[in-house]
């Protein structure tokens, strides 16, 4: 009866988990309008809705496209609308002056995405065809400076009331006679760092004498470039949250049977655990390991569990070819 209630707690765990994280991905936020008049309001939400809409099926997109290239290319897309949208859920007033990341750059690569997803279900593979996929993902890697350039845009307010407030505190410092430290610009320090004339932020270009200094290159996006993929996916936290969730469960409620291993897809070692159930031994391991995985950072738990997976059956695929 007691195991009965353990697999029952362990079920209700696992199911209960995912419908709250659906739940969460699928919802549409709403808008604090409550001070707004009534057709402002409703204009506002619904532009909202449209770009969650947007962003909504885009993400889905980005999970079914096989193209290996293309889903690269929408995860770093999705990354900056995400933020904006987060931005825009918490300053709905700013909505208006996103019109363009939501009437037309966003719903255009909708368009383009549905198009490439028509032409993948053709299965055709004749030259013009590859063609045009090439051009639509050259489109779309174009769109990443267009978000970013919408989002400054949106927070136009924001930064100049920063950099006027800043302005205002240096005025004040030297007013007061406090004086800024300087150092010769390109100087290197104990630690190896090149440190830069805090003197000659505010001077134009002109006025600054020119050094041979090693200066940070903007990476070009390389499609074939392994280190696109090592960031943590932010935009799959919710899921990563969930498999950890349902991982640490398994491993505390039925670890000794192994269910977490086998979970893991490590079919060896959930085998073992099996074989051993009578000693109880794999229940005091599974129990810590499942509280190991409760409490483990999750980008330490992607790291460890999930990021280490693909790239096994990245280099499994690459043998194979």
């Amino acid at each position: 009866m007691d195991y009965l209630l353990v697999i029952l707690s362990t079920v209700l765990v696992i199911f209960g988990g995912k419908a709250f994280w659906d739940w969460k991905k699928n919802r549409t936020p709403q808008l604090d309008l409550e001070e707004l008049e009534e057709d402002r309001a409703e204009y506002l939400q619904e532009n909202f809705d449209k770009a969650m809409a947007d962003f909504k099926y885009l993400e889905e997109a980005r999970r079914e496209i096989s193209d290996r290239e293309l889903a690269a290319q929408l995860a770093r897309m999705q990354r900056v609308a995400k933020n904006l949208l987060s931005n825009l859920e918490k300053n709905p007033d700013r909505i208006p002056l996103a019109y363009k990341f939501i009437d037309y750059y966003q719903d255009r690569a909708v368009k383009i995405v549905k198009q490439y997803q028509d032409l993948e279900e053709t299965e055709l593979s004749t030259e013009r065809v590859r063609d045009l996929k090439n051009r639509m993902k050259l489109t779309l890697a174009a769109l990443d400076d267009a978000y970013e350039d919408q989002f400054e845009h949106v927070l136009n307010d924001q930064i100049i009331s920063a950099d006027a407030e800043l302005k205002v505190m240096q005025q004040q410092l030297d007013a007061e006679g406090i004086k800024r430290k300087t150092v010769d610009i390109g100087q290197v320090d104990e630690f190896g760092n090149v440190r830069i004339d805090t003197d000659l932020l505010n001077q134009p270009l002109g006025g600054i004498e020119r050094r041979n200094l090693p200066l940070p290159q903007r990476r070009r996006r390389n499609y074939d470039d392994d280190d696109d993929f090592e960031d943590f996916p932010e935009e799959e936290r919710p899921e990563i949250i969930q498999k950890k969730l349902v991982q640490s469960a398994l491993a505390i409620f039925l670890g000794s049977l192994g269910a977490h291993k086998f979970y893991q897809g490590k079919t060896f070692q959930g085998i073992l655990y099996l074989i051993f159930f009578w000693t109880t031994l794999p229940t005091w391991i599974s129990f810590v390991e499942g509280i190991r995985y409760l409490f483990m950072p999750v980008e330490d738990f992607y790291e460890q569990y999930i990021k280490k997976d693909k790239d096994k059956n990245k280099n499994g695929r690459n043998k194979r070819r």
